[in-house]
């Protein structure tokens, strides 16, 4: 099922992940879908639980959408400390804003941005609270 839902979501990609549409091994872009899946499971599905829309949403199908995002450039999809992130970019709210095609969308997509802005808040500051390794 996830593997049809991301071929059908590739199909559409025209920026940063277009060069998934011409890969040759489905491998490869299930594996950047179930690790995308796998991080709105585990860092975002309590703040989007709180949501009335987002908490209706399958897993895959918020992966989809933060997968549109990083293909349209709003969001970027990074390593921080060894570590996958997807962090929206500076202009991510006012990029969606923006969109005349997504306006019957915007107040969900804001919500998912702040749910990736709040999570790597919350990464940020479990981090400082550490207390430094001894040399």
């Amino acid at each position: 099922m996830r593997d049809k839902l991301a071929r059908k979501f590739r199909e559409s990609w025209s920026g940063r992940l277009s060069h998934y549409r011409m890969h040759r091994n489905d491998e490869h872009l299930a594996a950047l879908f179930e690790e995308t899946v796998l991080y709105v499971g585990l860092h975002l599905e309590n703040d989007l639980c709180r949501s009335d829309h987002w908490s209706e949403v399958r897993l895959d199908h918020a992966a989809a959408i933060v997968l549109f995002l990083v293909d349209k450039g709003v969001v970027e999809r990074a390593t921080r400390y060894g570590r996958r992130v997807f962090e929206p970019l500076p202009h991510a709210e006012s990029w969606v804003s923006q969109q005349p095609a997504l306006r019957r969308f915007q107040e969900e997509l804001l919500e998912l941005i702040l749910a990736l802005r709040h999570e790597l808040a919350r990464r940020s500051s479990s981090r400082r609270s550490r207390p430094e390794p001894r040399a």
